[in-house]
């Protein structure tokens, strides 16, 4: 098949996946040739300081990414990884939170609608990061602005406990009732690049194809046989549909927790609302899944004691736990042909899915706890 070719298959089956028309398919794959992972700087920081003291009526000491301050840094990533998430301190209170959009695809109405979804999580008393301020939506520049309160406590260390903690704090999420709004919108993709593929798991797959696709005519002959390999798992990969359906985190695993152990709080909710439940459990217990077990066990028990998983939901769940690693697995793929080089088959994530037995290992201890 020619380059082009696979490009319009590509465009065919996002076209089905998501209900949209064959060019809006074809221009949200072209948008992601060029989507950037981490959001460019949409504003400068002056202006959004200005912007932030003008609406609130506040004096701002300093406003800088969540990434530079080592309290809330996630352990292990690198600067940068999230450059629209802002801590700004301010001269007469406590810090907040500003996420700044930096899309044209996320609309303000997207932001709006976290904010109403962390007002339903207030109204639930499920710990997540609370709106600061009675109206925290504004726009700047074109581009939304969310305003949170500042969760005092830093990132916790991953521990046994503490993915116990977490993996309940999952099962209760999952055990909220349904409402309408935006908690029902679709929801449990990854939020990084919600801007073009918000919406239910599978568009993690979705974006997948598009790092792909975004490479395709950069790929050098030796590398050939490795894009084919990748293309042929998203394709064939499990995107959890048809499995029972809850209101959804989207980036669930350690990072997406502040505060002390015994006491954390949820946070990141851009790419939350409804979706299937078990994306969320499969990413928390991948990336739970080092060392000798024990955090898998823990996180299994922690998860069971609000939620009981369904017999297909098990049979399924090896497949779902490769999700997020070929999302993540096609993004390296992607900065390595951009780069001019060919990743082995032992790198990163694309090694995750080159060597399956860690995965069934994993998949093997999961389901004995998760069934008690």
């Amino acid at each position: 098949m020619t380059k082009e070719g696979s490009f319009k298959r590509a465009v065919r089956q996002r076209a089905q996946a998501t209900g949209l028309r064959y060019t809006e398919a074809r221009a949200a794959l072209e948008k992601g040739r060029t989507s950037p992972f981490a959001r460019t700087r949409p504003v400068e920081f002056a202006e959004l300081r200005a912007h932030l003291e003008t609406r609130y009526g506040i004096s701002i000491t300093s406003i800088a990414p969540i990434d530079d301050d080592p309290q809330t840094r996630p352990r292990g990533s690198w600067l940068g990884h999230y450059p629209w998430t802002l801590v700004v301190k301010r001269e007469d209170g406590s810090p907040w939170i500003a996420r700044v959009f930096s899309s044209a695809a996320d609309t303000v109405g997207r932001v709006e609608g976290d904010a109403e979804i962390l007002r339903f999580l207030a109204l639930h008393d499920f710990p997540a990061e609370r709106p600061a301020h009675d109206s925290p939506v504004s726009v700047l520049e074109g581009n939304g602005v969310i305003v949170t309160e500042y969760v005092e406590g830093g990132r916790p260390t991953q521990s046994p406990a503490v993915l116990h903690e977490l993996a309940s704090l999952l099962g209760r999420l999952h055990k909220l009732p349904a409402a309408g709004g935006a908690v029902a919108r679709d929801g449990g993709s990854e939020e990084h690049d919600g801007a073009f593929f918000a919406g239910r798991p599978k568009q993690d797959l979705a974006a997948a194809m598009s790092f792909l696709v975004s490479v395709e005519d950069a790929v050098a002959p030796e590398g050939r046989e490795m894009f084919e390999w990748l293309r042929d798992k998203v394709e064939h990969a499990d995107d959890a549909e048809g499995l029972p359906e809850a209101f959804t985190h989207g980036n669930y695993h350690a990072w997406a927790a502040v505060g002390r152990p015994g006491n954390l709080a949820i946070v990141g909710w851009a790419g939350s609302g409804r979706g299937p439940r078990l994306p969320a459990l499969a990413w928390l217990l991948t990336t739970a899944g080092e060392g000798d077990g024990e955090g898998i066990d823990a996180a299994a028990r922690g998860y069971r004691e609000h939620v009981q998983l369904t017999g297909e939901e098990l049979e399924r769940l090896h497949g779902v736990l490769a999700m997020r690693p070929l999302w993540l697995a096609c993004l390296d793929y992607r900065e390595s042909a951009r780069s001019g080089l060919n990743p082995t088959m032992d790198e990163g994530w694309i090694g995750w899915l080159a060597h399956p037995e860690h995965a069934e290992r994993l998949a093997a201890r999961a389901i004995a706890s998760l069934r008690g």
